[in-house]
Order: C-alpha cells, then structure tokens, then sequence
C-alpha cells in the first residue's frame, strides 16, 4: 500500500498588502499554486459571487476535491476548524465543481457565490476553502513510493455592517537572539486586523532615512538594487481576529558581514502608520 504525504500549506500571511489576496507563498516547484489566496468582502442578502484559479505546476495529471470549513485561529495563530452555525459563512457558499482533474501546466476556475440565508450579524463571518490533491490511484501498490500531497487553503472573509476596525500596536520589538521582530496586537473591533508593511536593513551609513525607506523597502516598484540596502521583506500579516491579543513574529534574516546597521520598520495597523527603526550590530 502506498502512504501519502500531506503537506498542508496555510496561505494567509504574505501578499496581504494587497487586500484581495491572503497570503500565498511561492508554491513549491512542480506543485499546485492558487491565487488569489485570500478574499475579504462586504457581504448582505444580496449574494456574492467571486472566483479561485488553481494551477497545476507538476508534469502530471492531478485530481483536486474541493472542501469549506468554518475556522477560527487558535492562540498559537493556527487554524482550527469550527462546527458550522447559522452566522458561519460555510454555510452560505455554494461552490462549484468541488472536484476536477488538472493537466500538467493547466488551470481551472472553481467559482464560489455566497448567499446568507440569514440577515449576517455585523462584523467578520469566516471560511476556509480547501483545495486538496487526491493520491494517484495508478501508484496505490507502490509500497515504496511517497507522494506527497498539498492541502491550499484559501481564506474567505465576509464583512457585514457596521464594521468596526479596532486594532492596537501594543508594541513592536527586535529579538536578536530569536532574529525575529515581534508585534503586540490587540483587536476590539469587529473584523480582523493584521500590520500591513515592508521591513528593510541598511548599513547604517547609508541609512536614507525612515521615509525614504518605505519607497525602497518596496521590492516591487524597485528596477536595480538600492545602494546601502542589505535586505528587504514583507512583515508576517497574519491576522489578529476580533477579541483577540496576539504577538505576530516575523523572521529577520540577520546580516552575515560584520558592521553596523539600521533595520527599518514601515507599515500600518487599521489607517494608523508605524514608522520604528532598530539598531543592529554584528
């Protein structure tokens, strides 16, 4: 009998600067990919209707199923899958096809509309989308194959009025031994909240300034390397959900040449700008 690898890829953490999509990483080479990977949308009685492409990036055939849960984050930021309620968006999506076989290099639009059958309460109704590669039934006597399989998940988050965006920087911190800066947020509105924002390190006699650094910690609207800017990246947008505190760590690659440098910080939280540099020495 052949056993199956799943490896589970949550996408809610990167990308999210864009507010259509909920964090994918790179899919890995020869996998599946989805985009977008996460959707936030004001939702009423009147119903919704959006789309998900899924690509199939290996050299093979691939059958995917089609699952929606009910989820919530756990208090170490992972999900947990919730029973549906009447408030649950689960329960109002109908998506389509919930299951379908790609061909290498292809993609398939599954299409998913969601219509309450209920008035939604105000604030954040939640689901989560599955898209899971089914084992390769050709390979079922191979007992010494492993094929490893990918579980995608993509976020839906339905917004109902009157939203109430409430989140809090109770702090921000550089841990050098960890390598990772670490945001304190809390959250007492409705919907959930995430810091949104680049970091970047200079030496610090390049340093350009903390405004200047927000142009070009911007990867995307960068054509040639910056002259003084060691590295850059996306801070972790995990979200912080209604009701919740949460510490949001976000790995820094540290300088390997010795010197002295600046590690900027600039991002936002609901509308409010956060600007923080920390010094760092190697």
């Amino acid at each position: 009998m052949k056993y199956p690898l799943v490896r589970l890829l949550f996408l809610f953490m990167t990308l999210a600067a864009h507010p259509c999509l909920l964090v994918a990483e790179e899919p890995p080479p020869g996998q599946i990919g989805v985009a977008p990977s996460m959707f936030e949308l004001a939702i009423g009685q009147n119903p919704v209707n959006e789309s998900v492409r899924i690509f199939n990036l290996k050299k093979t055939p691939t059958t995917v199923k089609v699952e929606v849960y009910n989820w919530t984050l756990d208090e170490k930021n992972e999900v947990k899958l919730l029973p549906p309620d009447k408030q649950s968006l689960d329960r109002w999506m109908l998506i389509n096809p919930l299951s379908f076989t790609l061909e290498p290099g292809k993609s398939q639009v599954v299409r998913f509309s969601i219509r309450p059958t209920v008035k939604p309460d105000p604030g954040e109704h939640r689901a989560i989308i599955y898209f899971i590669e089914q084992p390769v039934a050709a390979n079922a006597d191979n007992t010494k194959a492993l094929e490893i399989l990918f579980k995608l998940g993509v976020g839906v988050y339905g917004h109902a009025d009157p939203v109430k965006r409430a989140g809090t920087l109770n702090g921000l911190a550089f841990d050098k031994g960890a390598s990772s800066l670490n945001a304190d947020i809390s959250n007492s509105g409705n919907v959930n909240t995430r810091l949104k924002g680049n970091y970047s390190i200079w030496k610090k006699d390049a340093f350009p300034g903390i405004a200047a650094a927000a142009k070009y910690a911007d990867g995307e609207k960068q054509e040639k390397p910056v002259s003084g800017m060691v590295i850059a990246g996306q801070i972790n947008q995990t979200p912080v959900l209604p009701g919740n505190r949460r510490t949001i760590s976000t790995q820094i690659p540290f300088p390997k040449t010795p010197g002295s440098y600046i590690l900027a910080i600039n991002g936002s939280i609901d509308g409010k700008t956060v600007e923080r540099t920390f010094p760092l020495n190697r």
